[in-house]
């Protein structure tokens, strides 16, 4: 299995562990949204994987993107789900199958509308260091 399809179910996995984050978004956690989804829901937006190996270690960074989004709760709605989902990750054992997870941090997170003005959209951004078993 890839470094970024473990790392893909091992972040679904965690989330949808989490009876109160499954709850606020009623079930709608996916790797990728169907046409026309209900509201709030989260989707996994990107991952990128780069060799990072040394001479002692092989490493790869993985960077991926959690895509939160609103509309009757808004902006406030969204950034609440970001923070959960941050905590959630941030504070799971995350285990990739295949791999051990080195570092897991928030990379970045940003907030907009989108062009309907009504659709509130949070990114929350991940930075992990993986390696082999």
């Amino acid at each position: 299995m890839s470094t970024a399809a473990a790392l893909t179910d091992a972040v679904l996995a965690a989330l949808r562990a989490d009876p109160d984050l499954v709850a606020d978004l009623s079930g709608r956690i996916w790797e990728t949204a169907p046409r026309d989804p209900a509201f709030p829901h989260l989707v996994l937006d990107e991952v990128t994987c780069r060799d990072r190996s040394g001479l002692d270690a092989d490493l790869e960074e993985a960077r991926f993107a959690l895509k939160i989004f609103a509309r009757d709760g808004g902006r406030a709605q969204a950034a609440a789900i970001a923070e959960r989902v941050e905590a959630i990750l941030l504070a799971a054992a995350l285990a990739p199958d295949g791999f051990r997870l080195v570092l897991l941090r928030r990379d970045a997170s940003e907030s907009r509308l989108a062009r309907d003005r009504r659709t509130a959209e949070t990114t929350v951004r991940f930075v992990a260091l993986i390696e082999p078993v």
